[in-house]
């Protein structure tokens, strides 16, 4: 709780710049307000609440373990991503570290599958091996009407 406190005051305080895109105070906050219900609702097995915070489609590319770099191979119903992959996640080594992430980069993206895409720093450079350049989970938010859904999940690498 005093971790997200502290994220969620700095990113009141401040509006995110990155890659030359600003993120408003205000988007920042109603992100972090999604993520933090997201990670709440995934810890408890809230289906209900999980279905209302999603988008229809939910682009997972850790759900698969195809080559294929389009969207087809990783976007999932709603229904088949919360009933089939969304266990797995909550008990992969990736999920657990990012809920345990002081590290938080926002990220506007306004893409098709995300607006904003949160990443939690789980590996930091050198940690998994000498010259590895660390990695990161990433949450994708999609704003509909007003509010940040989630869209799907990432790692990087």
């Amino acid at each position: 709780m005093k971790k997200t406190l502290k994220i969620l005051t700095i990113l009141l305080l401040s509006s995110t710049t990155l890659f030359g895109q600003k993120i408003s105070s205000i988007d920042s906050l109603k992100v972090a307000e999604a993520f933090t219900a997201l990670f709440a609702a995934i810890d408890s097995e809230d289906l209900e609440a999980l279905d209302n915070m999603s988008t229809d489609k939910i682009y997972c590319i850790i759900c698969s373990n195809s080559p294929d770099l389009s969207d087809s191979p990783y976007m999932y119903d709603k229904k088949d991503f919360l009933e089939n992959h969304l266990k797995k996640i909550k008990n992969s080594e990736s999920y657990q570290r990012a809920t345990k992430s002081d590290e938080l980069i926002l990220v506007k993206e306004n893409d098709h599958r995300t607006d904003i895409t949160a990443f939690w720093t789980i590996y930091q450079r050198n940690e998994l091996a000498p010259g590895h350049e660390g990695g990161q989970f990433g949450i994708y938010f999609k704003k509909i009407n007003g509010e940040y859904k989630f869209a799907g999940m990432e790692t990087i690498p």
